[in-house]
C-alpha cells in the first residue's frame, strides 16, 4: 500500500499536468471551432507540425528527467545540476535555430504536405507564431522534468494549470475580440500561446533559480564536465529519436489523410484529440515510472526498482479501462461537443470507437517505455521506434491510403497496430532486463543487461 501511495503521488499531479495539456487542447478547438472547418483542420495539422519540431528537441528534457532522478536517487545533486546547465545551454541553441526557422518554414512546410490554399493561407502565419511559443515552451518542459526527476510532480501541474487558464481566456479574448483585446480570429489563438509561454517560463526561472536554490544550490555554478556533454548530448540524440520517428509516422499519417479533404481533416483532429485523453493517464503514470525507477536505480536497488514499474503498469492500466469505457459509450455525444457540423463529426465517430479499442495498449507502451527510461535504455527505445515507424508504420500508412484507396480506415488501421506494437516490445524487454544489474548512469559506456530467461 505504501508503493501505491508513491506512485499515486508521483503520478496523479503529473496526470493533471498533462491533461490539463489536453484539456486546453479540446478547449481551443472548441473556440477556433466557431469559425468553420477550415480553423479546425489548419489547429490539425498544425499540432502534428508542432509535435515533431517538438520532438526534433525533446531529447533534452527526457535526458534530464531520468539522469536527474539517478542522481537524486544516489545524492549527488551537484552532478544534476551540472546536468541542468548543460540542457539549458543546448536547449538555448535550439531556441535559435527554431527562431529562425520561424521566418522560412511554415509556408513551405504546410505546401509539402498537401495543404490547399485555403489552409497555406490561414496557416502559415498561424504555424509561424506557434513556432515562437515553442521556444519559451522548450525551456518550460526541460524545468518540469528537472522538477519531475526530483519528485516535485506538484510544481510542474502548478505551472500547467496557469499556462493552460492564459492559454484559454487569451484566446477566447483575442479570437473574438472580448475585454478590449483586438479580434485576430485564428491568430489570436496563436499569439495567446505565446504569451501563456512566456509567463511560464518566467516563473520557471523564478521556481529553478530562487525557491529551490536553498535546497539544490541551483544558482551555484558547476564547472561542465566534457564528460557529462557528451552524455547529454548522446542520450537527448537517443531519446529525440525515438520521439523523431513518432512525430514524422504522425506527420506522415496527416499528410496522407490532409489529401482526403477538410471534412476528413477536421474528422481525424477531433479523433486525435480524443486518444490524446487517452495519453493523459498514461503519461502521468509512464512520468512515475520513469521517476520512481531512476530514483531506485541511483539507491542501487534493482529489484525495488522493477516491482515499482510493474506495480505502476497495473494501476495507469486500471485508470485507461475507465476513459475506454467512457469514449465507447459516449462517442456522439463528445464528437458533438466540437462541432455541429454533421458530416465531420459523423465522420468522427467510427475513429473514436477505434481510439477507444486501443486505449489500454497505449497505456502498456507508454508506462513500460518510461520505465526504461528510468534504467536509461535509451537504445532500446531509440532502436524500436525506428523500425516501427519507418519500416511498418510510414509504408503501411502510404499503401493503406494512397495505393489501396482505404481512406482513414486504413490510416487509423496503421496507427492502431504500431500502438498495439510498441505496447508489446516495451513490455517484453522490461521482463527481459536484468534488474540485479541495473547501475546509475555516469557518462561512461555501460550496456543494459538483459537476463537470458
Amino acid at each position: 500500500m505504501q508503493l501505491v501511495k508513491q506512485i499515486l503521488r508521483l503520478a496523479i499531479p503529473s496526470i493533471a499536468t498533462f491533461s490539463s495539456m489536453t484539456f486546453t487542447g479540446l478547449l481551443v478547438l472548441m473556440i477556433v471551432g466557431k469559425l468553420g472547418a477550415a480553423p479546425i483542420a489548419v489547429v490539425g495539422i498544425v499540432n502534428i507540425i508542432m509535435y515533431n519540431m517538438w520532438a526534433m528537441f525533446s531529447g533534452v528534457q527526457g535526458a534530464i528527467n531520468f539522469l536527474v532522478a539517478q542522481n537524486y536517487g544516489s545524492e549527488n545533486m551537484r552532478q544534476g545540476n551540472q546536468r541542468m546547465q548543460i540542457a539549458l545551454l543546448i536547449t538555448a541553441g535550439q531556441g535559435i535555430l527554431l527562431l529562425a526557422g520561424s521566418f522560412v518554414l511554415p509556408y513551405g512546410i504546410l505546401l509539402v504536405m498537401g495543404s490547399n490554399q485555403e489552409i497555406l493561407s490561414l496557416g502559415a502565419d498561424y504555424l509561424q507564431v506557434r513556432m515562437i511559443a515553442l521556444i519559451f515552451g522548450m525551456f518550460n518542459t526541460v524545468f518540469f522534468a528537472y522538477m519531475r526527476a526530483i519528485g516535485d510532480t506538484r510544481t510542474p501541474m502548478t505551472l500547467s494549470l496557469i499556462n493552460s487558464g492564459l492559454v484559454v481566456s487569451i484566446t477566447f479574448a483575442m479570437t473574438y475580440g472580448m475585454f478590449g483585446f483586438p479580434e485576430l480570429g485564428l491568430q489570436g489563438a496563436a499569439w495567446s500561446m505565446v504569451i501563456a509561454e512566456l509567463v511560464t517560463f518566467l516563473l520557471c526561472v523564478l521556481v529553478y533559480y530562487r525557491i529551490m536554490n536553498g535546497s539544490y544550490q541551483t544558482r551555484e555554478w558547476v564547472p561542465v564536465e566534457r564528460q557529462q556533454v557528451k552524455l547529454m548530448l548522446f542520450e537527448s540524440l537517443k531519446l529525440g529519436v525515438t520521439e523523431l520517428s513518432n512525430s514524422l509516422g504522425m506527420f506522415v499519417f496527416t499528410a496522407c489523410i490532409t489529401r482526403l479533404g477538410t471534412t476528413a481533416i477536421a474528422a481525424n483532429e477531433i479523433a486525435l484529440n480524443i486518444l490524446s485523453f487517452g495519453f493523459m493517464p498514461a503519461n502521468g503514470f509512464g512520468s512515475a515510472a520513469t521517476i520512481g525507477i531512476g530514483q531506485e536505480i541511483g539507491k542501487g536497488r534493482g529489484v525495488e526498482a522493477r516491482r515499482f514499474g510493474v506495480v505502476t503498469v497495473y494501476l495507469g492500466l486500471i485508470f485507461m479501462s475507465m476513459i475506454s469505457i467512457v469514449f465507447f459509450m459516449f462517442a456522439l455525444p463528445i464528437a458533438k461537443l466540437y462541432t455541429t457540423e454533421a458530416a465531420v463529426y459523423s465522420t468522427a465517430l467510427s475513429l473514436i470507437h477505434l481510439a477507444a479499442f486501443v486505449q489500454l495498449f497505449t497505456g502498456a507502451g507508454i508506462i513500460f517505455g518510461g520505465g526504461l527510461r528510468g534504467v536509461g535504455d535509451t537504445n532500446f527505445l531509440s532502436r524500436t521506434a525506428l523500425f516501427f515507424n519507418w519500416v511498418l508504420f510510414i509504408p503501411g500508412t502510404i499503401l493503406l491510403t494512397q495505393v489501396w484507396d482505404l481512406g482513414q480506415v486504413g490510416a487509423w488501421t496503421a496507427l492502431c497496430s504500431l500502438i498495439v506494437l510498441t505496447a508489446i516490445a516495451n513490455s517484453w524487454r522490461y521482463f527481459r532486463l536484468d534488474w540485479h544489474r541495473m547501475k546509475v548512469k555516469t557518462g561512461s559506456a555501460a550496456a543494459i543487461s538483459v537476463s537470458a530467461h
